[in-house]
Parts: C-alpha cells; structure tokens; sequence
C-alpha cells in the first residue's frame, strides 16, 4: 500500500520537492551559495483566532480502527483544531533510523483517512510527527536524549518521513505540520535543520511549527526557522508535599506564565501550547510529564490541574491571555473513572477542557 501512496505524491507532489529530497543533507559546509544565518520565518504573527485544539493520538494497534468518532467527540467539545500525533520509532538515543512501527504507528493510509475524517467533523488539521524509543538502554532515554551516531544519517532518515507526512498534509488539507518534538538535544543543529526545512517548505505550503520541551524552550533555537513556537506546557506545578489546590496551581502557572513572556517575546511569533495535559492520578500536577504505568486514580486533581490553566491562560480577564491556542492532551484512550490516562473522556476533567476551549472563543 505504501507504494501506491508514494506513486500518489509522485503525480500529485510538487516535483521541487520530489527532486530536493535525493540530495544528501550538508555534512561538514553548507551547499554552495547557502547562508550561514538562520533562515527566517516567511511568516509574522498573525491575528487569527486562537486555536482551540485537542491532540489526539494515531495510536491504534487494529489496522481497521476508525478515528471518527473520537474527532466526532472533540468537536463536539468545542474545539477548532486537532493535533494528530503520529509515532516514528528508533530503536534507542544512539539509532540513526527511523521507522514507522509494524504495530504502534499509523500506516500513512490511516493518516490520511484520520485528516480526511477530522475535516469532515470540521477540524483544522494539525500533523503531530512524535520520535519514540522502542529498546530505550535505560529508564532516562527518551526523544529528549537523542545522540545518533551518526547525525547526517539520523537527519536524512528523519527528514525522509517528515517528507513524506509534509506531502500528506498538503494533498489531504492539514493547515500545520509540527516539524519536531522535544528534540532537546537536537534542536540547537540550525544548519541540517534550515536544510530540511528548506525541503519541507517547498512541499508544503501551510504553517511548520515546533514544539520544545517545558524544560528546554529556552534554549531551542529551532524557533528561529518556524512560524510559530510551541511549548509543552508539563512544568511542575507544586512540590509532591504541598497542597493541590487551585489557588495554589494558579499561582505556579502565573510565574509560568510571567517567564514565558518574557523568553520567547524576542520572536515575535504566535505561540502555542503544543501539549497541556494531567494525568487523573494522584501527585499529577507535581510531575505532569511521569508517563509510567500505575498510581493511584485521582480524577480531582486532573480537574484541579486544568482548572487552574483556565483561570491563568484562558478566562476574559486572564493576564495571560496571549496565548495564541492550545492542543489538550490526548484525547486518545477508553477514559472513565478507573483510569489514571492523560484522557480527560469520561471524568471530571472533560467539563473543565469544555469551558478552556469556550473561553478561547471569546473576545
């Protein structure tokens, strides 16, 4: 199936690109004529309305499983956008291949049919590529980590699919393409980035975004080259000791707030957050990033967690409200009040993202 699809894009995708992408990314120079300045963003920040988004992940392991009815539910949430989070894998932080997961990745059929349903729900589209490790040597390897061997080899295999997921959402109507994740280690390596954005951009015509992590956007000069900055917004809200309640969440996520403006006003570029999610467990709002398995269900402090976001970020009168839109994180997942998943379906949670994604919606 994947060769009909890539017979597709050689009919249908601009042919600059198709001819762009034999080319080895630069090793030790630039191409001949290249700047050595960051390439700037072809864009400024714009006025639009903010993006009232939900992020939902293409994590289905049944080939036959359709996305619809979860995009039926984030609409009827309210939002306006969705992030549609496909999974690469690499083997560990050393790899220098990538791949999309026999398993535990999308086909780019299944991509396609997920932004076609999500258009049919009247979502705009955002393409959410992920890099995960599948043999991680220790518990601290993660996307955030990554050392390939071999970084020339590692950009060209990355910048393979990124290629392919550009020519994607250009012939299915996504508006934005997430061109990397929490990439910390990477995302500082301006000169093979401007290379593959270069050949992104002359694929697809919509809105190329990075995300950094919470803990590292500070340093991510990757911002230079994209149209709008994204952060995933797990910071620690509390020590694990202290109190959970609102007042006390607000006012760390006031402070959060307070350093981003100040950080990443340089850019003058909207800004995003790329991931706001809490698990319903308990000590979520200590440690919104933990993603291991078990704990104990607390879906109150997963509502206090979002409650206190909306009172900062979203209400008429916040004195954040600069924000130019958010992604909720994940919608994917059965829900209910057993569980302790980031999903906020079926718990408490779900009223409050209702009411954040409201308040996007005022003036």
């Amino acid at each position: 199936m994947r060769r009909g699809l890539l017979i597709a894009f050689l009919v249908f995708a601009p042919m600059g690109f198709l001819a762009a992408r034999a080319l080895p990314l630069p090793r030790r120079e630039p191409p001949a004529g290249a700047s050595n300045q960051p390439m700037p963003s072809r864009r400024q920040p714009s006025h639009e309305p903010a993006q009232r988004g939900v992020a939902l992940g293409l994590f289905a392991e049944d080939v036959s499983f359709s996305y619809a009815p979860l995009l039926a539910e984030i609409a009827a949430l309210g939002a306006s956008h969705v992030a549609l989070v496909v999974p690469l894998y690499q083997t560990h932080a050393d790899s220098t291949r990538l791949r999309l997961h026999t398993r535990l990745s999308p086909t780019l059929e299944a991509v396609a049919d997920a932004i076609r349903e999500a258009r049919r729900a009247g979502l705009e589209v955002t393409l959410f590529p992920i890099v995960r490790l599948s043999d991680p040597r220790t518990p601290d390897e993660w996307r955030g980590t990554l050392q390939p061997s071999d970084a020339d080899a590692w950009f060209a295999s990355y910048g393979e699919h990124l290629g392919d997921l550009a020519s994607l959402a250009n012939l299915t109507g996504a508006t934005r393409l997430v061109v990397g994740s929490e990439l910390s280690t990477l995302d500082g390596d301006m000169e093979r980035w401007q290379h593959l954005i270069s050949l992104i951009r002359a694929v697809f015509s919509g809105t190329l975004v990075y995300s950094a992590n919470w803990d590292h956007y500070r340093d991510a000069r990757l911002f230079e080259l994209v149209d709008e900055i994204g952060v995933v917004g797990y910071f620690s809200l509390r020590d694990a000791q202290a109190p959970s309640d609102v007042a006390t969440l607000a006012a760390s996520w006031r402070r959060v707030g307070r350093e981003l403006d100040g950080d990443l006003s340089k850019y003058d570029k909207p800004f995003i957050f790329t991931e706001v999610g809490y698990r319903s467990r308990a000590g979520a709002t200590a440690t919104p990033w933990d993603e291991s398995s078990g704990g104990t269900p607390d879906l109150a402090e997963q509502q206090r967690g979002f409650e206190a976001f909306r009172q900062v970020f979203t209400l008429p009168a916040s004195s954040h409200r600069r924000i130019d839109g958010l992604y909720i994180w994940n919608w994917y997942g059965y829900g209910g009040p057993s569980t302790t998943s980031y999903t906020p379906r079926g718990k408490p949670a779900a009223a409050t993202v209702r009411q954040i994604l409201l308040d996007l919606d005022q003036p």
